[in-house]
Order: C-alpha cells, then sequence, then structure tokens
C-alpha cells in the first residue's frame, strides 16, 4: 500500500518582480507521513518549513508558484486537482493549524459558528446534530462549559483557548492529516505542555497523522516519530526520533 502522504522532490520558488529574483524557499523536499504518523519538521526561520506545508495544501501566495515534483495523497496527485477540488480535501481530509490563531478565527462570528463551519459543509451535519457535534468538539480540546462558549467570540477567549478552538476546528471535518505550524510558539510553556499532551490525546483517539513544524527538539522528543531537518530549501537530514 502507498503512504498516506508521499512528497517527491518539491520545489517551490518564490518569484521578484516580472521574475527578475528567484528565491528557491523549498528546493527538493520528499518525505512520506504513514497513517497515525507524527512528523517533525525544524529548521531555522526561512528554511523553507511553513512554505514547504503550505505547497501540500495549495495555499501558497501569488509570488510562489510549484515548480516541480509531486504531492500524492493515497496516490492521488495532488497537484493535478482543481482549486475547487482543493476545497474538498481542504479540512476533510487535510487540515491545518496555524501558529496565530487569531490569523485563523474571523472576529465577526461566534465560537461555535466557525466550529460548526467544517462539519456543515464536509460531514453536511445539520440541525441538533450539528450543535451536538460542536459541543463534543469543544469538549474534545477541553474547553469548559461548551455549550456557553459557543455563544462566545474570539476577542473573550484568552490565547490558549483560542488555540484550542483552532485545534477543534481542525478536527471537525475529520481529517486524516493535520498540518501544524508552530502552533505552541504563542503559549507560555505551561500551556505548552497541555497543548501538546491534548494532541497526542486527540491523535490517540482518531488516528490522524500530523506533520508538526517547530524550532523545539524537546517537543520533537516528546511527539514525534520521525524528524527532518530543513536547511536553505533542503532536507539535509532524516531520522527516526529513536535513532536520534
Amino acid at each position: 500500500m502507498p503512504p498516506l502522504l508521499r512528497v517527491t522532490d518539491l520545489r517551490t520558488y518564490y518569484f521578484g518582480f516580472r521574475g527578475t529574483r528567484v528565491v528557491k524557499a523549498v528546493d527538493g523536499v520528499s518525505f512520506t507521513l504513514e497513517a497515525g504518523e507524527t512528523f517533525g519538521l525544524v529548521g531555522e526561520s526561512g528554511s523553507g518549513k511553513t512554505t514547504t506545508c503550505y505547497s501540500i495544501v495549495r495555499l501558497i501566495p501569488p509570488s510562489a508558484r510549484i515548480v516541480s515534483g509531486s504531492i500524492e495523497l493515497e496516490g492521488e496527485d495532488l497537484l493535478a486537482k482543481t482549486q475547487p477540488q482543493m476545497r474538498e480535501i481542504r479540512g476533510r481530509r487535510i487540515a491545518t493549524i496555524l501558529q496565530d490563531p487569531m490569523a485563523s478565527l474571523d472576529p465577526l462570528f461566534s465560537i461555535g459558528d466557525q466550529v460548526a463551519e467544517p462539519a456543515y459543509y464536509h460531514q453536511a451535519l445539520r440541525g441538533s446534530k450539528l450543535r451536538q457535534r460542536v459541543k463534543e468538539l469543544l469538549a474534545a480540546v477541553r474547553i469548559p462549559s461548551p455549550e456557553s462558549r459557543m455563544k462566545n467570540f474570539p476577542h473573550q477567549m484568552s490565547g490558549g483557548m483560542l488555540q484550542r478552538i483552532v485545534g477543534a476546528i481542525a478536527q471537525a471535518g475529520g481529517p486524516q492529516i493535520i498540518v501544524a505550524d508552530e502552533p505552541t510558539t504563542n503559549l507560555d510553556v505551561t500551556i505548552q505542555l497541555q497543548y501538546l499532551n491534548l494532541l497526542k490525546d486527540l491523535q490517540r483517539a482518531t488516528g490522524v497523522a500530523l506533520i508538526f513544524v517547530t524550532h523545539n527538539l524537546g517537543i520533537v522528543a516528546k511527539m514525534c516519530d520521525k524528524v527532518a531537518v530543513m536547511y536553505a530549501g533542503k532536507i539535509v537530514e532524516m531520522q527516526s526520533v529513536r535513532g536520534l
């Protein structure tokens, strides 16, 4: 059987005005991800970690272009998908957790509405079933009093709770893979540990695979099965965490 995700010789470049300057942000990256596995991606700022993740979900900015390589999800070539097809895949098969939860949440909509949206769109839940699913998702990420918290807006919650909300949204579509781009960077040390334990518990409960981007090798040791080190757009070392 093919791996859940296979990235082969991926190259994503940023182009300057009229193509006068090229930055090779991702330059020949290859790796595989198995179901239920946690794959750590580490490296200094600007090494290409985030661009690799955004390339996988096809959310790179207009100045960037995937110039070569392949990204296969259960044998399906994601680079051959149209944008409407990718919208079906995002959330339902691959979800993302970003570094700053406020970049993911809309200040004009309640927490309940935002958690409900992926379940409504990808799982076709409606009415009382949708409401019950939202409460279950909030309870799963240990939000106290989920019934009342559904009515809150993002500005009424702490940073740690908002990061949990983003985790609930990522789970709402029932994805096979979650791409977590430095989700603990803005959290203090105590809340970081709680959040990492929460992610591990969710992974054990659902079997979801994780791509975990971080600068922190201590987090890699706790969370990951396999780790790759990126430098200047390339993977310079890849190893199982137990082998380190």
